[in-house]
Protein backbone atom coordinates (compact mmCIF):
# COMPACT_ATOMS: atom_id res chain seq x y z
CA UNK A 1 0.00 0.00 0.00
CA UNK A 2 1.07 3.62 -0.88
CA UNK A 3 1.00 5.55 2.13
CA UNK A 4 1.24 8.81 0.11
CA UNK A 5 -2.24 8.51 -1.43
CA UNK A 6 -3.51 8.68 1.86
CA UNK A 7 -4.05 11.76 4.23
CA UNK A 8 -4.28 11.72 7.91
CA UNK A 9 -5.79 14.05 10.32
CA UNK A 10 -5.05 14.60 13.88
CA UNK A 11 -6.92 16.30 16.45
CA UNK A 12 -6.25 16.32 19.99
CA UNK A 13 -5.91 19.64 21.99
CA UNK A 14 -2.36 18.68 23.59
CA UNK A 15 0.22 19.34 21.20
CA UNK A 16 2.58 16.32 22.43
CA UNK A 17 -0.31 13.69 21.63
CA UNK A 18 -0.16 15.53 18.54
CA UNK A 19 3.44 15.64 17.87
CA UNK A 20 3.81 11.54 19.00
CA UNK A 21 1.05 10.72 16.55
CA UNK A 22 2.83 12.53 13.45
CA UNK A 23 6.57 10.89 14.31
CA UNK A 24 4.30 7.56 14.64
CA UNK A 25 2.78 8.37 10.98
CA UNK A 26 5.88 9.98 9.29
CA UNK A 27 7.75 7.17 8.93
CA UNK A 28 5.09 5.47 7.00
CA UNK A 29 4.70 8.40 4.54
CA UNK A 30 1.41 9.44 5.07
CA UNK A 31 0.32 13.27 4.19
CA UNK A 32 -0.28 14.50 7.62
CA UNK A 33 -2.45 17.17 9.09
CA UNK A 34 -2.88 17.87 13.00
CA UNK A 35 -4.82 20.34 14.90
CA UNK A 36 -4.58 20.92 18.39
CA UNK A 37 -8.02 22.89 18.28
CA UNK A 38 -10.74 21.04 17.49
CA UNK A 39 -12.80 24.02 16.01
CA UNK A 40 -10.13 25.14 13.67
CA UNK A 41 -9.69 21.71 13.33
CA UNK A 42 -13.70 21.22 11.79
CA UNK A 43 -13.35 24.19 9.95
CA UNK A 44 -10.07 22.62 8.10
CA UNK A 45 -11.91 19.24 7.65
CA UNK A 46 -14.19 21.18 4.65
CA UNK A 47 -11.54 21.55 2.44
CA UNK A 48 -9.00 18.39 3.75
CA UNK A 49 -11.43 15.61 4.04
CA UNK A 50 -8.91 12.82 5.05
CA UNK A 51 -9.16 9.51 4.85
CA UNK A 52 -8.29 9.37 8.04
CA UNK A 53 -9.51 10.77 11.18
CA UNK A 54 -7.54 10.39 14.94
CA UNK A 55 -9.97 11.79 17.53
CA UNK A 56 -9.76 12.38 20.89
CA UNK A 57 -12.57 12.86 23.15
CA UNK A 58 -11.63 15.08 26.27
CA UNK A 59 -10.75 18.37 24.61
CA UNK A 60 -12.06 21.92 25.30
CA UNK A 61 -14.77 23.74 22.88
CA UNK A 62 -15.97 21.20 20.92
CA UNK A 63 -15.31 17.72 22.41
CA UNK A 64 -14.62 14.49 20.43
CA UNK A 65 -18.26 13.02 20.87
CA UNK A 66 -19.69 16.20 19.82
CA UNK A 67 -16.89 16.31 16.34
CA UNK A 68 -17.90 13.20 15.88
CA UNK A 69 -22.27 13.24 15.70
CA UNK A 70 -21.34 16.91 13.64
CA UNK A 71 -19.01 14.98 11.22
CA UNK A 72 -21.58 11.86 10.67
CA UNK A 73 -24.60 13.60 10.56
CA UNK A 74 -22.81 15.34 6.94
CA UNK A 75 -22.90 12.53 4.12
CA UNK A 76 -20.01 14.41 2.62
CA UNK A 77 -18.02 12.44 5.33
CA UNK A 78 -19.46 9.02 4.74
CA UNK A 79 -16.11 7.80 3.20
CA UNK A 80 -13.98 9.53 6.05
CA UNK A 81 -12.31 6.53 9.09
CA UNK A 82 -12.97 7.50 12.37
CA UNK A 83 -10.71 6.25 15.01
CA UNK A 84 -10.93 7.65 18.56
CA UNK A 85 -7.83 7.73 19.58
CA UNK A 86 -8.15 8.41 23.83
CA UNK A 87 -7.25 7.90 27.16
CA UNK A 88 -11.00 7.30 27.94
CA UNK A 89 -11.81 3.88 28.23
CA UNK A 90 -15.12 3.22 29.89
CA UNK A 91 -17.03 0.66 27.74
CA UNK A 92 -19.73 3.08 27.74
CA UNK A 93 -18.02 5.47 26.11
CA UNK A 94 -16.65 3.15 23.51
CA UNK A 95 -20.24 1.91 22.90
CA UNK A 96 -21.06 5.81 22.40
CA UNK A 97 -18.32 6.46 19.96
CA UNK A 98 -19.16 3.50 17.88
CA UNK A 99 -22.92 4.17 17.85
CA UNK A 100 -22.26 7.62 17.07
CA UNK A 101 -20.07 6.66 13.33
CA UNK A 102 -16.76 6.03 15.20
CA UNK A 103 -14.90 3.21 12.97
CA UNK A 104 -12.85 2.30 15.48
CA UNK A 105 -11.77 2.99 19.01
CA UNK A 106 -7.65 2.90 20.43
CA UNK A 107 -7.00 3.68 24.49
CA UNK A 108 -3.91 5.87 25.47
CA UNK A 109 -0.79 5.19 25.53
CA UNK A 110 -0.70 4.02 22.58
CA UNK A 111 1.10 0.95 20.61
CA UNK A 112 2.59 2.22 17.25
CA UNK A 113 2.81 -1.24 15.72
CA UNK A 114 -1.13 -1.42 17.09
CA UNK A 115 -2.00 2.09 15.61
CA UNK A 116 -0.10 1.11 12.14
CA UNK A 117 -1.99 -1.84 12.17
CA UNK A 118 -5.46 -0.51 12.70
CA UNK A 119 -4.95 2.39 10.07
CA UNK A 120 -4.01 -0.46 7.68
CA UNK A 121 -6.69 -2.43 8.37
CA UNK A 122 -9.07 0.64 8.09
CA UNK A 123 -7.63 1.95 4.79
CA UNK A 124 -8.16 -1.49 2.98
CA UNK A 125 -12.30 -0.85 3.32
CA UNK A 126 -11.65 2.49 1.63
CA UNK A 127 -12.01 1.92 -2.29
CA UNK A 128 -9.30 3.85 -4.09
Amino acid sequence: MDASKYTIMIVDDIPVNTILLEKILEKEGYRLYSYNNSLQAMEAITEIVPDILLLDIMMPGLDGMAFLKRLRSNNSYDNVRIIMVTAVSEQEEISKALALGANGYITKPISPKKLIGFINEQLSQISR
